[in-house]
């Protein structure tokens, strides 16, 4: 019976330090987005500096709309993030029913950083394609 409790231990420690480490690096992750989202908010606001005509003015505050959607997206993850790591914790997590329940939230997690980071990628493209064709 000790044999057993053991082997189940070592397995639920063993997963949770996966998730842990998954963690880690969905948190730089969303450094390197934040990080990249304050440059272009940089580029923006330098653009801004130039007096855009009105069409151009118009695109420039959809971008500014969406970068500002981008933080509350990445700072609605990080929260999410630490509450998942709370649930990670050892001695939170020595029955089934709570690994399982950390295991699912864990993957609404990964679709969401998914998601975040193809909406991201979406936005740098057309960012720097309507700047190259507008203000090169």
């Amino acid at each position: 019976m000790q044999f057993a409790q053991n082997k189940y231990l070592k397995m639920v420690n063993g997963k949770l330090e996966e998730l842990l480490t998954t963690h880690e690096s969905w948190k730089k992750g969303l450094k390197v987005l934040e990080d990249e989202n304050i440059h272009f908010k940089t580029r923006l606001a330098q653009i801004l500096k130039t007096e855009p005509n009105k069409e151009q003015l118009e695109v420039l505050e959809y971008f500014q709309n969406k970068f500002l959607k981008t933080d509350e997206q990445i700072s609605l993850l990080r929260h999410e993030i630490r509450e998942q790591q709370y649930f990670l914790q050892p001695a939170s997590n020595t029955n089934g029913l709570q690994l399982r329940k950390s295991i699912d939230m864990q993957k609404r997690l990964e679709v969401k950083i998914i998601i975040i980071t193809e909406n991201f990628d979406n936005l740098r493209i057309s960012f720097n394609d309507y700047l190259s064709d507008n203000f090169s």
